[in-house]
């Protein structure tokens, strides 16, 4: 039996990809993510409106993806005009329940596609929650209950859209251990 650490970045890697992939093929547009993924303390509901939704099974963890006002408008209106609705109903207001069910709609899609391809690539599984989405006035700190709460990997990534607008995935994991196993 073969050992060796996994790290937190490959399943970063793997999220962002997907986020990337749902956001683009809703909009149908170009979204860049950035290059470097930061480390942080902790993870956050920030920016002007934030989704996030716990996962849990074979690995443990939170995804939020908070957005800029100027980024939930124009993804969400890309994504109504993609799917077929006439410019002037789009919403105009970040505010507005159209916005947020539809910013929750898409953080759903984006962690499912992101627990298919984690399920693809390591052969493991984790069930997630609805998304909760909030308008935000002042960033909330979130955790999530763990044996080791202080060895939590979080990281954030950046992304931009084709208007430059820019929205972030931030992510906590439980740390884990990649155990090949031969026969």
């Amino acid at each position: 039996m073969e050992s060796e650490t996994t790290s937190t970045l490959e399943f970063v890697k793997l999220f962002s990809a997907g986020v990337k992939n749902i956001i683009e093929r809703s909009t149908g547009k170009e979204v860049h993510v950035s290059r470097t993924a930061m480390k942080v303390n902790g993870v956050q509901v920030a920016g002007r409106i934030g989704a996030f939704v716990a996962f849990n099974g074979d690995y443990n963890g939170i995804m939020i993806l908070n957005f800029e006002g100027d980024a939930a408008l124009e993804i969400v209106g890309d994504s109504l005009l993609n799917m077929g609705l006439q410019e002037e109903d789009v919403p105009k207001h970040v505010g507005s329940d159209e916005v947020r069910q539809n910013i929750g709609e898409l953080a759903n899609q984006c962690v499912g596609k992101c627990r298919s391809m984690v399920e693809e690539k390591y052969d493991l599984s984790s069930f997630a929650n609805i998304p909760a989405v909030v308008p935000i006035t002042v960033s909330i700190s979130l955790t999530m209950v763990s044996k080791e709460p202080a060895n939590l990997e979080c990281v954030r990534v950046c992304f931009t859209t084709e208007k430059r607008n820019k929205f972030y995935m931030e992510l906590a994991l439980e740390p884990f251990t990649e155990m090949n196993i031969e026969s």
